[in-house]
């Protein structure tokens, strides 16, 4: 039973300690200072273009013909036993 309990503890120990180390693996590169200013100056660019570009005309979408509904004619029941019981007279 100690035996059980003390695996059980090593386990959860070891579980939590690799996902630390795997949590400090994954870094995301840190960008320089000059690439910082480039994408800056990119995204202000991009501002100015879209602000002197032509607002963007609002088009309606024709809509698909409707489909014809399907005439269904009613059909009588049909069954394999008559439907009128003879009765015996007595």
């Amino acid at each position: 039973m100690h035996k059980l309990l003390a695996a059980i503890v090593v386990s959860t120990v070891a579980f939590g300690s690799v996902s630390a180390f795997a949590a400090d693996a994954v870094k995301k590169e840190e960008l320089t200072q000059e690439q910082r200013t480039d994408m800056r100056a990119r995204a202000d660019r991009l501002v100015k273009e879209r602000a002197q570009a032509p607002a963007p005309v609002k088009t309606q979408a024709q809509q698909a013909p409707k489909a014809k509904a399907i005439q269904v004619k009613k059909t009588k029941k049909v069954s394999k036993r008559d439907t009128a019981k003879n009765h015996a007279k007595s």
